[in-house]
C-alpha cells in the first residue's frame, strides 16, 4: 500500500472563483467561494484530495455548504431577498 505524505492544507476564501486544476492531482476543481488550498501557497485542492490529506477540513467545508443551502432555502420559503453570493 502506498504511503500518503502529509500535506498541509488551509481553508481560504476564493475571491476569483477560478477552477484551476488541483495542486495535488491535477484534476479539475469545483470552487465554491470557500475552498481548500495548499497552506503555503494559493493553489486550489480538490475535494477528493482534501478528504485524503485533511479529512476534517474537507468535512468542515461539507458542513458549511449544507448550512448555506439550508439557510438559503429558509430565506426563499420566507420570501426574504438576499444579495448573498451563493456557495
Amino acid at each position: 500500500m502506498e504511503q500518503i505524505q502529509p500535506t498541509a492544507l488551509a481553508i481560504r476564501v476564493n475571491t476569483t472563483l477560478s477552477n484551476d486544476p488541483c495542486a495535488l492531482c491535477s484534476q479539475p476543481t469545483d470552487p465554491t467561494g470557500i475552498d481548500l488550498y495548499l497552506a503555503e501557497k494559493s493553489a486550489l485542492v480538490c475535494h477528493a484530495c482534501g478528504l485524503l490529506h485533511a479529512p476534517a477540513l474537507a468535512r468542515l467545508l461539507d458542513l458549511v455548504s449544507a448550512a448555506n443551502t439550508f439557510v438559503r432555502a429558509e430565506y426563499e420559503m420566507s420570501g426574504v431577498q438576499t444579495d448573498e453570493k451563493h456557495l
